[in-house]
């Protein structure tokens, strides 16, 4: 009989209505959670029989061949003592019955006492909590995908890579799991200046999508087996969100220009080191916001412009990418030449406008962790026509959640 293993979300939300355990002092009680064999606690609640705990916990549950979850999950409420702690009142809820309706809400449940004393205070003690999100273990997901060719894992870091397979092995996606119920999310180009270019996106309703992207210029090793050139990476993902909303679209791509960011600042008249008062009086046909100190200038027209971010005492250099009916069928990067390079690409939809809605700006990509030093002439400007794109959801790629 097949049993699939997931971790889930629980909250202890709060209790309300609890009774006194003696005739000195409110109560401060504490949760006792036991599922499957592993148990919590929550903290102690001094002095209060209305207590709101809203601490989280990622149980590991079991879901049976016929599609419903197993075992039962024991709520035990306890009052703390100083010398001998009160057990109170408990509740059993059988996993079975739980529905999808009742994911991701509030339930309330009775509490039943455990002593007849008790039921003279004429208190009606209940207990909230949410259960949110299903998602395969790594153990689980590692079976499932067992036996698909060029599947490959990391036991000790606890991380799967999914060959997509009609890529020919040419991008992995990778799901690695994190402490406290995250999962970083990433896609992998295993090979070195291959003709794609790859996005990641929520699927629908209002976007906000901040990708992590990398390039290694002479590949790192992620496991045995698999050697990245290029990395994109959701970090930090919460097992509570619906997968099916998280997509990753891959583009045939066709350089189209290229141009060095010294040319573009030049051309607006910048020269050496410039301050943001500097830049605001010596540049010419240049956009400034004053109030956020940011700068943009012009690469493409009706396209893209650089952006310098003056972000404390220190400069960010990204290129802002126009939400125009030109832009819909490109690609463009910010990347600095012969370097291993981090960056940050933002998608948003809608498009947030710029300086009163002059113009509105779809996407950003900005260099992360820029060496001290580095210069404007060491930043090149990328750009791509897209074609024949090919879409799919992490949920489609993983099945992480079943």
């Amino acid at each position: 009989m097949s049993v699939t293993e997931y971790t889930t979300r629980l909250t202890i939300v709060s209790a309300h209505d609890l009774p006194k355990t003696d005739r000195l002092s409110q109560i401060d009680p504490y949760i006792v959670i036991n599922v499957n064999g592993q148990q919590f606690k929550t903290a102690v609640k001094d002095d209060n029989d209305n207590p709101v705990w809203n601490e989280t916990f990622y149980p590991r549950v079991q879901k049976g061949p016929e599609g419903l979850l197993t075992g039962i999950l024991e709520l035990h409420l306890y009052d703390e003592d100083t010398f001998s702690d009160s057990y109170v009142a408990k509740y059993a809820f059988d996993l079975s019955s739980l529905t999808p309706v009742q994911l991701n809400v509030p339930l309330t449940f009775k509490l039943e006492y455990v002593k007849d004393k008790y039921k003279s205070q004429g208190k009606n003690p209940t207990i909230t909590i949410k259960l949110e999100g299903l998602v395969q273990s790594f153990y689980s997901l590692r079976a499932m995908f067992s036996t698909m060719p060029g599947f490959l894992t990391n036991d000790q870091g606890k991380a799967c890579y999914i060959p997509i397979q009609e890529s020919g092995g040419l991008v992995y996606v990778g799901i690695e799991y994190e402490h406290g119920g995250k999962l970083d999310v990433k896609v992998y180009v295993t090979h070195r200046g291959v003709p794609l270019f790859l996005d990641m996106f929520v699927v629908s309703g209002r976007q906000y999508t901040k990708v992590r992207r990398r390039l290694y210029q002479e590949g790192r090793v992620v496991c045995p087996g698999l050697i990245a050139y290029e990395e994109l990476e959701l970090d930090d993902v919460p097992i509570n969100i619906d997968f099916n909303q998280l997509g990753l679209v891959i583009f045939d791509s066709q350089p189209l220009s290229s141009t060095n960011a010294n040319a573009v600042v030049a051309a607006h008249g910048w020269k050496g080191a410039l301050a943001f008062s500097q830049a605001c009086r010596t540049l010419h046909d240049v956009e400034i916001d004053h109030h956020s100190q940011e700068i943009y200038m012009q690469v493409d027209a009706n396209e893209t412009m650089l952006l310098v971010d003056y972000d404390k005492d220190d400069a960010d250099i990204k290129l802002a990418v126009l939400a125009n009916p030109s832009t819909t069928d490109k690609g463009y990067d910010l990347t600095i030449r012969g370097q291993n390079v981090n960056k940050m690409s933002e998608l948003f939809v809608p498009a947030v406008p710029k300086l009163g809605g002059r113009f509105h700006v779809s996407r950003l990509y900005e260099l992360d962790d820029l060496q001290y030093g580095t210069r404007f002439e060491d930043i090149e400007i990328h750009r791509y026509h897209l074609s024949n794109p090919r879409q799919y959801t992490i949920q489609g790629l993983t099945r992480i959640m079943g």
